[in-house]
């Protein structure tokens, strides 16, 4: 359970409604009674989504301005491979409906509200504390030190607010930031009340991407066998959905990971397998790679990567395999390859902003997941020589599906077996 401490600020804070004489744009910093600075975003204005989110250090302060700051395409949509949504980090208290709660969460929301007797009347009047961190589902609050600097963040919110009433935003320095700004709004909590003063806007903050261990002796001598052919395009990209038991995880899972492949010249996918554990065991999914190059019976004369967290992956690979390697920004076939494996996310659910089944054009809706699974069923019941007789496409989109784990282990061996050349 939070403490009542935690409590206490955020019904504090919902009864300023800072929310409304703020843009989220216009951020002001807290300094922690750790020494660790955060910068906070106020939300609501629009009085749709009311909430204090705050990014904590250069790390935190990156994820916001690769927020604010990311380009938008001709037609005005997100960038197309969202990642900037996967390296968000930033603690938050939200104001929601009942319904958006679990039941645990409500029960904890009421015995505090009825031990105060606090009235939940209106919209947006439950609180609702959750953490998301850089390549990371977002999840519960649950750290004593995440839980600490949630209730100092709201109760420097309501001191901003108390300074309001006296004092303009021009007063206190408090502006839409955008890429120019240099310095922000600092509020540092005393014995009794705060000190305001400005902070400067943190520098740009450096990823360093996982590099994996060295090949072993006889993953060398198995790449080294393969037939060389071709370029092959890849990018390391971050799934929207959780695979097979994440979400029974007892912390906040990664967003699985994939190494997209695609042939340079005929846009041809090599059928690879997404992991869980990148973030922690970068070989992982190195080794699933090179599976997918043993299993193809080929690999490429060169490997054009397009960023550095994929040039970190497979730089050593290519040494090892004698494998050219370069990385290019633009690589078009990607972009295409991206759309395939995220629609097929869509298709199949696995997409977080897709939760409703598809309708099947007379107004009966289908179970995907149900129907998947029947057909797997099917396929698992088939002697080799049946399977045989199967069209090659059908056989290339069931091993595609193998990438979101709907496909046993077992079966997707029998036909990496009889199907060599896809």
């Amino acid at each position: 359970m939070f403490t009542d401490e935690l409590y206490e600020a955020a019904f504090d804070y919902r009864k300023t409604k800072l929310w409304k004489q703020m843009f989220d744009s216009e951020l002001f910093a807290v300094r922690f009674t750790d020494g660790e600075i955060g910068y906070c975003c106020v939300m609501g204005l629009a009085g749709e989504h009311i909430a204090l989110a705050v990014y904590v250090g250069q790390e935190g302060f990156q994820s916001f301005r690769e927020l604010a700051f990311r380009d938008d395409d001709e037609d005005g949509d997100d960038e197309p491979d969202m990642n900037w949504m996967f390296r968000q980090s930033y603690l938050q208290c939200a104001f929601e409906s009942r319904h958006d709660l679990s039941e645990e969460e409500v029960s904890e929301v009421r015995d505090y509200t009825h031990t105060h007797r606090i009235p939940m009347r209106g919209a947006h009047a439950w609180p609702n504390f959750t953490k998301s961190a850089r390549y990371r589902v977002p999840w519960r609050l649950e750290a004593p030190q995440d839980e600490r600097r949630m209730t100092e963040a709201l109760r420097a919110g309501v001191a901003l607010s108390e300074i309001l009433e006296q004092k303009s935003k021009d007063d206190i320095g408090l502006y839409p930031v955008d890429e120019e700004t240099q310095r922000l709004p600092l509020l540092t909590p005393l014995d009794t009340g705060y000190a305001l003063s400005t902070t400067p806007v943190p520098p740009e903050w450096e990823e360093e991407f996982p590099e994996p261990s060295p090949l072993e002796a006889g993953q060398v001598d198995e790449l080294l066998k393969l037939r060389k052919r071709g370029v092959y395009d890849c990018e390391l990209i971050r799934l929207p959905g959780l695979l097979e038991g994440q979400a029974d995880a007892e912390e906040a899972p990664y967003f699985p990971a994939l190494v997209l492949c695609a042939d340079a010249k005929t846009g041809q996918m090599l059928a690879t397998n997404a992991v869980t554990d990148y973030d922690t065991r970068p070989e992982s999914l190195r080794d699933e790679f090179l599976r997918a190059l043993v299993d193809s019976g080929e690999c490429p004369r060169a490997i054009r990567a397009r960023n550095g967290q994929t040039r970190a992956l497979l730089s050593n690979l290519c040494i090892e395999g004698h494998i050219l390697f370069s990385v290019e920004e633009n690589l078009p076939g990607l972009d295409n390859a991206r759309e395939q494996v995220l629609g097929m996310l869509r298709k199949t659910g696995g997409a977080p902003w897709d939760d409703e089944d598809e309708d099947d054009g007379d107004g009966e809706e289908i179970d995907i997941e149900a129907a998947l699974a029947e057909a797997v069923d099917d396929l698992m019941n088939m002697s080799d020589a049946e399977l045989k007789r199967l069209p090659p496409k059908m056989i290339r989109q069931v091993l595609e599906m193998a990438n979101f784990g709907f496909v046993p282990q077992e079966l997707q061996l029998r036909l990496r077996r009889l199907f060599k050349n896809l």
